[in-house]
């Protein structure tokens, strides 16, 4: 049997400059590793996004550190849209090893180094979907962006690209029998404004906090006001953090559900 660090997985690397706040990488092929990062064994493409995203998740715990007033409990249920290679989802499945994390990623090349990961790490509690959510079920085409970095259902950002199953956040709930979830967290490049505003709020209600990175430079049909007023409608209280000119973040807290 050939050993996991054998394979490669061709796809991108070199820093060139920073757009948007972001890393961009060049088009060399990438190089597999695989590394130890806080007691986690993690599979990458060297010389991408993927080691920015690692040090987000391990070095500094960018989302669970950002949202301090969200607390795990052992038991809670955690969805991860855009859960790319996994670094988030494992860090969840750490703080929740009587619940469980979904974790839902729609690039194939990344889901693959996703679920090698969960099972590097054995978090049998970690769900993986190769699917893309959107606004309905069906099929998306997913345009690929230099360095595996920020990949998008809704902006063309090149001519690469693949066709993956997708559908909305309403089936992925009732397709996987979720009735309720303590924390989700969305970051998928502009698709969270047709994601989130075709959410009824019935099913919104189900949630007690999401974190919602939206990406105003790659959806042009709406704000993060917008979407900040769809879930103030639901009973959603909404706080804007990390914000720039077009990117941040969103905190929406469902107050009457925290409180019962």
């Amino acid at each position: 049997m050939r050993s996991l660090k054998s394979v490669v997985s061709p796809f991108i690397p070199k820093r060139i400059k920073n757009i948007f706040g972001k890393k961009v990488f060049d088009d060399r092929p990438s190089v597999l590793k695989i590394g130890s990062f806080d007691g986690f064994q993690v599979a990458y493409r060297a010389r991408t996004a993927d080691e920015a995203v690692i040090e987000d998740s391990f070095g500094h715990d960018i989302f669970f550190a950002g949202v301090p007033e969200y607390q795990a409990a052992d038991d809670h249920i955690i969805i991860d849209i855009g859960a790319h290679i996994g670094a988030f989802s494992l860090l969840a499945s750490s703080r929740v090893p009587r619940g469980k994390v979904y974790a839902v990623e729609a690039c194939e090349d990344t889901f693959n180094f996703l679920q090698v990961n969960v099972a590097l790490n054995r978090a049998e509690n970690v769900s993986v979907h190769h699917l893309a959510i959107t606004d309905a079920r069906g099929t998306s085409t997913l345009y690929y962006d230099s360095g595996n970095w920020g990949n998008s259902v809704v902006a063309h950002l090149s001519q690469r690209s693949e066709r993956v199953q997708s559908c909305s956040l309403t089936d992925f709930m009732e397709d996987n029998s979720i009735q309720h979830c303590n924390f989700m967290k969305l970051n998928c490049e502009g698709a969270e404004f047709p994601i989130l505003l075709n959410t009824p709020s019935g099913v919104l209600r189900k949630f007690e906090m999401v974190l919602i990175l939206y990406h105003c430079d790659l959806w042009k049909h709406n704000t993060e006001h917008d979407l900040m007023a769809h879930f103030a409608a639901s009973g959603f209280e909404c706080d804007i953090r990390n914000k720039n000119k077009m990117r941040g973040w969103i905190v929406a807290t469902n107050a009457s559900r925290l409180a019962s």
